[in-house]
């Protein structure tokens, strides 16, 4: 359970959009390392070369999902870093929950599900340098678009498959957003100075 840290931090939300990036996460971790403050959110239409967890590829046809990284800067511990999948997920779920109505389960430590077929994962990459936490990268993928014949698994879907209708993928940037706002690894932040 991730320490109280009080409220959640302001977040200035800085939106960086791209039509096509090798990889959210890969860009982000460019501009982390060159000094980009917590909540710079990177986002693409398309990914030539995203990834999920354990290496798997993370792909999606053009303009159907949500494809973002976020850069954090908490100032946590290193051994607390393992809880961000999970804790983002929860968060993932809800705005999902909101905007469609369909409820969601978390599949520990980083798949959201409805009616347990995967819909978004989150990622997670820390920097971490003699015990100090540098940043944090969260990744967050969302089947938003996609229709049942281009699902890349059997055991995936996507909002469209699941209610029938399309949704803008930016509505569901924007509410992502907006439930991170309380999530406890943003509300740790050490927040640039306006």
């Amino acid at each position: 359970m991730p320490p109280n840290r009080g409220g959640p931090a302001d977040m200035h939300w800085i939106i960086e959009r791209h039509d096509v990036l090798g990889s959210t996460m890969d860009a982000a971790d460019d501009r982390a390392k060159r000094g980009a403050p917590a909540g710079v959110v990177v986002v693409a239409a398309e990914q030539t070369s995203g990834r999920g967890q354990r290496g798997r590829t993370w792909l999606a046809p053009r303009g159907t999902s949500l494809l973002m990284t976020i850069i954090c800067r908490p100032t946590c511990q290193p051994e607390e870093l393992s809880v961000f999948p999970t804790h983002v997920g929860r968060y993932v779920s809800r705005a999902i929950e909101r905007l469609t109505g369909l409820p969601c389960d978390l599949k520990v430590p980083n798949d959201v599900l409805i009616d347990n077929r995967k819909t978004a994962g989150v990622l997670c990459q820390s920097s971490v340098q003699e015990g100090r936490v540098n940043y944090v990268l969260i990744g967050i993928g969302v089947n938003v678009n996609i229709s049942p014949e281009d699902l890349p698994l059997e055991n995936a879907t996507s909002l469209l498959a699941e209610t029938g209708r399309s949704w803008d993928v930016n509505a569901v940037l924007e509410e992502v957003l907006n439930q991170l706002e309380a999530c406890w690894c943003f509300s740790a932040c050490q927040l640039a100075a306006d």
